[in-house]
């Protein structure tokens, strides 16, 4: 397999466990920045000055409302998310490999040792913060969840490399959900 088809798999990967990692009750949507309130707006600029705003989203979860900004700030790509009174709700940030804290790459070396680290993302919510971050081992890639002090919280796998019988017992599986 080249390098480029392991790296779509990679990709791949990451984004069907970041998928399963979101709340299934959560609706999103894409807006424009005159649908932001005006009180989001004011608490993102003053707590945000310098970043450029790619997107703006509207997600609704569990009755509420959220605003979602998705930033660039030099290299740093960030989800920032608030309520619909301007409170600041979640911060999500991309990481690079070389970006993961030398603590939580420490922590994943100790509990794996022949794990690679992909990249990751810190999210801030409150005054908590955890690291989901991808790993492959052997055949396996996955995400490891975090504390910041380095504890694993959880680790979800998949199996990038299947075989004809998984993916024909699964399409099975999915034409008799359909039916």
């Amino acid at each position: 397999m080249n390098h480029l088809h392991r790296a779509l798999l990679y990709a791949l990967a990451f984004l069907f466990i970041a998928g399963i990692s979101s709340q299934a009750a959560a609706s999103d949507k894409k807006i424009t920045k005159k649908d932001v309130p005006a009180a989001v707006l004011k608490a993102f600029k003053a707590a945000f000055p310098k970043v450029h705003v790619n997107s703006y989203g509207e997600e609704r979860e569990g009755g509420s409302t959220f605003y979602e900004f998705e930033t660039v700030e030099g290299t740093i790509q960030r989800d920032i998310l608030y309520k619909a009174d301007g409170t600041l709700e979640e911060v999500e940030e991309l990481l690079a490999p070389a970006t993961i804290p030398a603590e939580i790459a420490r922590a994943i070396t100790a509990d794996m040792p022949k794990a690679k680290i992909l990249g990751g993302e810190k999210t801030t919510k409150g005054t908590s913060v955890t690291y989901d971050v991808n790993v492959k081992a052997g055949e396996k890639t996955g995400t490891v969840n975090l504390s910041v002090d380095g504890t694993i919280i959880k680790k979800k796998w998949i199996n990038v490399k299947r075989d004809k019988k998984e993916e024909q017992e699964e399409d099975e599986k999915e034409e008799k959900d359909a039916k």
